[in-house]
Parts: C-alpha cells; structure tokens; sequence
C-alpha cells in the first residue's frame, strides 16, 4: 500500500473472550507516521468486547494525534466504518451491556446498510475527536495479508489474557482469604453470646479472631 507520509496510519485490531462470563475484551494500535512505527499501544477491560474496545482506543488516539491531522484506522472490522455516524435514537437506548452481541449487529447492520447500533455512547465521542482533524477515516484490509494488523490482534489477545489471569487471581486470594477467616473456631462463650473482656483475656490473640455468623 503506497502511504502519504502526512498521513498518520493505524492499524488497529481487537480480541474478545465470549466464552467466560467476565467476558475480557482487548484492542491494540500500531501507528505509523512518515514512514516509521512512531507508537503501539494496548488496553483492556472486563465484561466488553472487542469493538468497544477498539472504539474506545479510537478515541485516544484521535486524542493523542496531534490537532489537525489526516488519520488512517486500517483494519479488518467492518463494524468500526461506522464510527462516525450519529447513532440513531434507538440505538442511542441501548446499553453497553447489550453490546455482548455486538458481533452479529454489525453483520447485519451491513447487510441492511443500517447505522451500527452497540456502543453509541463511544460514537459519539468519536464524532467529537474527529471534529479536531483534517481528516479520519477507516480503510477495511486483508488481515492474512497485513502483518502489522495480525501484530495488533496478538497484541490485544495478549493484553485481554493478562487482564482475565488478573482477575481469576485476585478472586483466588479472596476466597483464600475467606476460607482462612471461616476456618477460625469460636470460643465456646462466644457461640453463647457471653463475650467478655474477662472471657478473651487467658486467650491467645489468635483464638479470639473470628466472624458472628449472621
């Protein structure tokens, strides 16, 4: 592809785990301006996907380049051509969490050649950013023949797969940490409700370490 060396290029690509219920979702750019690579970035969140993503990386990178600029998003997601349109008052009432089914919207939306529906609220700040351009635009291309855009959906996979292994960690130290307080036994006087200072005072501080059941 022959570039316009004014012209910032993005390639930019994104990656959903549909099949856990936290449902983790990445997107990532590689931007190439006058020739060279000048940045990468990658983000990731839970209970997304990856069109959100991708819009939302959309966003900051319009943020990003500088005012007035020709922008390029090269990709192989139909969905985002519609980034700039103004969603429609149906579309507008639709909530993010409804954007689980982003995927088959975009494929007929296109089908129809109706507006996209998920996300609007990510729209419309895309419409925003825009305004502070010359240019933005989004050309569709062939993902087995881009080597940068599989670059950038191994790269958002990789980001959304640490973003999942975080999160099953930190609810693995919590139940840890939940079975170690439910293992501490209570005092007999307690189980009776006759807590007193007197009562706890003979004992070692970890023997009087422990939950009320409700």
């Amino acid at each position: 592809m022959t570039q316009d060396t004014s012209t910032y290029y993005v390639w930019i690509g994104g990656s959903c785990d549909y099949g856990h219920k936290e449902r983790a979702g990445g997107a990532a750019v590689v931007i190439e301006h006058n020739g060279n690579i000048i940045s990468r970035d990658a983000i990731s969140d839970l209970h997304t996907t990856e069109f959100r993503m991708m819009l939302t990386l959309m966003v900051k990178v319009m943020q990003e380049i500088p005012e007035g600029s020709d922008i390029l998003f090269l990709t192989n997601a139909a969905y985002i051509q519609n980034f700039d349109k103004t969603p429609t008052a149906k579309s507008a009432n639709r909530t993010s969490s409804e954007s689980k089914d982003a995927s088959s919207l975009a494929i007929s939306a296109e089908s129809r050649g109706r507006k996209a529906r998920a996300n609007s609220d990510l729209i419309i700040q895309c419409i925003e950013e825009k305004k502070r351009h010359n240019s933005v635009g989004v050309k569709i291309v062939q993902y087995h023949k881009s080597p940068l855009l599989i670059e950038t959906h191994d790269r958002a996979t990789e980001a959304m797969a640490k973003t999942r292994k975080e999160f099953h960690q930190k609810n693995n130290r919590l139940s840890v940490s939940s079975e170690i307080v439910a293992s501490v036994s209570m005092p007999p006087c307690a189980q009776k409700g006759e807590v007193s200072a007197n009562a706890l005072s003979g004992l070692p501080s970890s023997q009087y370490r422990w939950r009320i059941p409700k």
